[in-house]
C-alpha cells in the first residue's frame, strides 16, 4: 500500500465489492458458459445428423451434453437468485479470489476489470489458419 492516497488503496477500494454484485458477475459467467455448451451441443447435434457420429455411445455423450447445459444454467439461475438475498453491505475482496483464476480474461471479467470492453476477439486467433475443409 503506497502513503500517497493512490495506487493499492484505491484498488484495494475497488476489488472490494459488494456480495450481491459479485453473485450477478459469477452467474453471468455461468450464464455464458451454459450458451457456449448450448453453442456446441448445436453443433454436434448437427453432426450426428450428418452421420459424422454413429452409434448409440454418441447420443449417449450429447445427453451428457445437454445435462451439462441445464446444469450451467441452473447454477447461473441459483446465483442471480441469490444475489437478490444477501446484504449489499456485505463486501468481498474479487482481486484476492482472483488470483487463483488461471484464465487471465476470465479472471478480469470477474474482478470487473474487463467488464466494460466485453472485447473477446482474438481468444481463437490461432484457428485463423486451420484449412477449412467441405
Amino acid at each position: 500500500m503506497t502513503n500517497d492516497g493512490s495506487g493499492d488503496h484505491n484498488d484495494q477500494r475497488q476489488t472490494n465489492l459488494p456480495v450481491p454484485d459479485v453473485l450477478l458477475t459469477v452467474s453471468n459467467e455461468v450464464r455464458m458458459l451454459a450458451d457456449s455448451a448450448g453453442d456446441l451441443q448445436s453443433l454436434i447435434g448437427n453432426l450426428v445428423v450428418a452421420g459424422a457420429f454413429g452409434g448409440s455411445q454418441s447420443i449417449y455423450e450429447l445427453q451428457s451434453l445437454d445435462r451439462l447445459c441445464q446444469n450451467l444454467g441452473a447454477v447461473a439461475d441459483f446465483l442471480h437468485g441469490l444475489s437478490g438475498h444477501v446484504s449489499p453491505e456485505w463486501k468481498v475482496d474479487v482481486r484476492r479470489a482472483a488470483e487463483t483464476v488461471k484464465l487471465a480474461d476470465v479472471s478480469e471479467r470477474l474482478t470487473g476489470r474487463n467488464a466494460a470492453s466485453g472485447d473477446t476477439t482474438g481468444e481463437f486467433e490461432e484457428f485463423e489458419s486451420w484449412p477449412v475443409t467441405g
